[in-house]
């Protein structure tokens, strides 16, 4: 009878195991799903006539390659609403400086030190959402970055601006272009496409004093290669504009950069220099909206 109980016992806990190991796997076939909808995705919108590559190619450039996940930093854990939720968390300041610190981070440090730019409370919401992504793991303090390892977030504030453009503002999008035989080569961070006007966004996720004069130099000789209709030149920051970007780019061209409004300025040739100071979709949302009113009677 005591062996039949034990026996009963083992059995049963073998099937708990058995349950919880197929509930492990059918979460990761669902996430494997997820991802494969994403790239299948990308891989239509990008090889059977993508608006951006139509008017690309009738411009007369070939595109050789864009939206390369391979440096981006997305959900392991990946679904609908965990990829929605990370969309929302990125359009945060305070989370993008957070995550950026963190893929820099050694593994075992404490993630209270990332805390520089926010509450510890919202470092450890952060956390927590990072954790049930997959992107970290947490024993007590400390943590480990688990996501892909990457250069740099780079790319992922790319494919984030690309996001946003086709989220917020309905406009086919491609990040990270590089384009065949092009007079100065180099890729091209967000190409996207406006009421038949070509827009080209140059993303740079350091802040201004991580940018420099050959850096202004070579976003204006893209410009040459593309010709396109606006150019924004987004640095990925709170801090002002006036006191350096703006001077590279007087330097550069020689001409007078006017403000816009707060820390947003413009070129009389549809380019706009801009910060993400009270939000990323608010502040390009305002240079579309001067450019179509304004601007592009004059260009």
């Amino acid at each position: 009878m005591l062996k039949s109980f034990h026996q009963r016992t083992l059995n049963w806990r073998d099937f708990e195991t058995a349950m919880a190991n197929i509930e492990e796997i059918i979460r990761a076939i669902e996430e494997l799903q997820s991802r494969i909808e994403l790239l299948e995705k990308s891989f239509s919108e990008v090889y059977f006539g993508h608006p951006v590559k139509q008017i690309l190619t009738q411009r007369g450039y070939r595109v050789l390659s864009c939206n390369d996940f391979s440096e981006v930093i997305l959900p392991r854990h990946l679904s609908e609403k965990v990829l929605s939720r990370y969309k929302d968390l990125l359009s945060r300041y305070s989370f993008r400086l957070f995550l950026r610190d963190l893929i820099n981070r050694v593994e075992g440090d404490d993630w209270r030190k990332i805390c520089r730019y926010c509450s510890q409370n919202t470092s450890r919401a952060y956390i927590g959402f990072l954790k049930s992504a997959g992107l970290v793991e947490v024993q007590g303090d400390s943590f480990s970055y688990t996501g892909p390892k990457v250069r740099s977030f780079g790319a992922t504030l790319e494919w984030y601006v690309h996001e946003l453009l086709k989220d917020e503002f309905l406009a086919p999008t491609l990040f990270g272009v590089k384009l065949k035989n092009t007079p100065h080569g180099g890729d091209y961070d967000v190409v996207s496409f406006f009421h038949g006007f070509l827009v080209y966004i140059e993303v740079k996720s350091s802040p201004p004093r991580g940018v420099e004069l050959t850096n202004v130099e070579a976003f204006l000789h893209r410009l040459e290669d593309i010709s396109p209709d606006i150019a924004l030149f987004l640095v990925d920051t709170e801090l002002r504009m006036k006191d350096k970007i703006v001077k590279l780019f007087e330097e550069s061209t020689g001409k007078k950069v006017k403000r816009l409004v707060r820390e947003l300025f413009f070129l009389d040739d549809g380019v706009y220099l801009v910060n993400t100071q009270k939000g990323m979709a608010s502040n390009m949302r305002y240079c579309f909206k001067h450019f179509f009113k304004v601007m592009r009677r004059l260009v």
